[in-house]
């Protein structure tokens, strides 16, 4: 396996004209969006619900905000709408997270009822609604059903043709099951997961954690977004989908398993670092980060691409966990086959989390503890 620098002159220059677009303009419309489902999300009535809405847009609105980046890949006319969309879309994506989690609300019965939301959002259908049919909280005062009818005016409003759609709902399809599968494996085993993942594409190449830790990364469905805006075609917007997952999906929640290694070890969570025989992850890890560069390239915009392959890299990178004993060599790993233009987004990601009052992914989220306390309520 050959390193692959991104250091060359027009990746720099792609990252230092990004960078500028998405400080600029995207991030104020990102923030704006997410300030508008924070006010909403404080009027649910439930108080364990509001409690978990509330969490996700305040200790982890970095989640959000760094998914509008991916609105640089849109021309500029259609950023404003994309940009609603990312974030709508995120923002249930994480609250269904939140609520699903916990033991009590973690079935597969109950998480696959949920997340009919994503496939909801991407459907020229009216939303099903009646997502907490097997939960045992329900009132949210439509919540769900705002996230999920804005994101259906603006994917209308992108006039997708049919195959696009298709490939779109594969994708969200694919993000639920997987999150569901993961969140029950507390309740229901492993099994149910590896057997999943055990059907995935990819399964060829990649060990059964690794395709279930891409399966739950909500990237792909971005990066069809922003290719959609652009008008992709039905095979170019097949190439995303084909990129992102397995290898970007699954570098990125990897590199989340990476820097919450010692706190599951702690808390007995499951972790798919933690499946890695020892001196194997750095190694798998590289590979990973290959593959998806070499599949990122060929893109339309595949400059771009590479940006924010990098950029999701050193979001979880930029976490003091990364520099423990177990997680340092495999950050260099990846930092390797990303090569230099990580360094001045590291720095940025850093100081993003300092402003934030964000210094590693644990202070972001509830410990299990309290999501059960809250759930019980």
């Amino acid at each position: 396996m050959q390193t692959k620098r991104s250091s060359k002159p027009l990746e720099l220059a792609t990252l230092l004209t990004s960078g500028a677009s998405y400080w600029l303009h995207i991030n104020p419309l990102a923030r704006r969006e997410i300030d508008h489902w924070k006010r909403r999300a404080s009027a649910i009535p439930n108080e364990t619900l509001r409690a978990q809405a509330l969490h996700k847009l305040t200790g982890e609105r970095l989640n959000p905000e760094a998914a509008a980046f991916f609105a640089i890949l849109a021309p500029r006319r259609h950023r404003k709408q994309l940009i609603r969309l990312i974030v709508a879309f995120q923002v249930v994506y994480d609250y269904l997270d939140a609520i699903n989690e916990a033991p009590q609300t973690a079935s597969v019965q109950n998480g696959l009822w949920l997340h009919r939301a994503l496939n909801d959002a991407v459907t020229a259908q009216p939303s099903a609604g009646d997502y907490y049919r097997y939960h045992p909280q329900k009132d949210d005062g439509g919540y769900i059903n705002e996230l999920v009818d804005v994101c259906r005016v603006e994917i209308a409003r992108l006039q997708l043709q049919p195959a696009l759609r298709e490939i779109l709902l594969g994708a969200t399809e694919r993000v639920g099951t997987a999150q569901t599968r993961n969140h029950a494996v507390r309740v229901d085993g492993q099994d149910q997961l590896v057997t999943w993942a055990g059907a995935s594409s990819g399964r060829d190449r990649y060990l059964w954690w690794e395709l279930a830790a891409g399966g739950i990364s909500s990237l792909g469905i971005h990066a069809l977004f922003a290719a959609a805006a652009s008008r992709a075609t039905v095979d170019e917007a097949r190439s995303v989908d084909a990129a992102y997952f397995p290898p970007i999906c699954a570098i990125s929640a990897l590199l989340d398993s990476l820097v919450d290694y010692a706190d599951d070890t702690e808390t007995n969570n499951p972790s798919f670092v933690g499946h890695y025989p020892a001196g194997v992850a750095a190694r798998r890890f590289g590979e990973i980060t290959h593959e998806a560069c070499t599949l990122l390239r060929p893109l339309k915009h595949g400059r771009r691409h590479v940006v924010l392959l990098a950029g999701i890299a050193s979001f979880y990178l930029s976490a003091h966990e990364a520099h423990s004993p177990f997680a340092h060599p495999v950050m260099e790993s990846t930092l390797d086959q990303l090569g230099p233009i990580t360094r001045p987004i590291l720095a940025v990601m850093r100081l993003m989390r300092r402003h934030a009052g964000v210094s590693s992914t644990q202070q972001q989220r509830p410990k299990p503890q309290d999501i059960a306390r809250k759930a019980a309520i």
